[in-house]
């Protein structure tokens, strides 16, 4: 884990007699570890993506990466990657299962 990291000290406005509260950065996770399998369902992810944005043929491009995706993921993680997609674009929801 990175440590966090700090951007302002904890700061008082004597005129008015506030005082702001320090303002750090949470602490990051470690980057998953990508095999060749999690990189190939990452790269369906965002081609999933960005599927959705193109209006006819994006579709079809993002229903066959989503197709991809379930049938390279293990039964657990697609069930995980489910609930964080409903939240999370697929390329995000992706990274997070692979974190956990």
């Amino acid at each position: 884990m990175f440590p966090k990291q700090r951007l302002l000290p904890k700061w008082r406005v004597p005129l008015i007699g506030v005082e702001l509260p320090e303002i750090t950065l949470p602490e990051f996770p470690k980057a998953p570890r990508l095999d060749e399998r999690r990189i190939e369902i990452l790269r369906h992810a965002i081609a999933d993506d960005l599927g959705d944005l193109v209006p006819v043929i994006g579709d079809l491009v993002s229903d066959t990466s989503y197709a991809e995706m379930r049938k390279k993921m293990t039964p657990e993680e697609y069930e995980r990657f489910v609930e964080e997609n409903k939240v999370l674009p697929s390329s995000l929801a992706t990274l997070k299962v692979f974190m956990e």
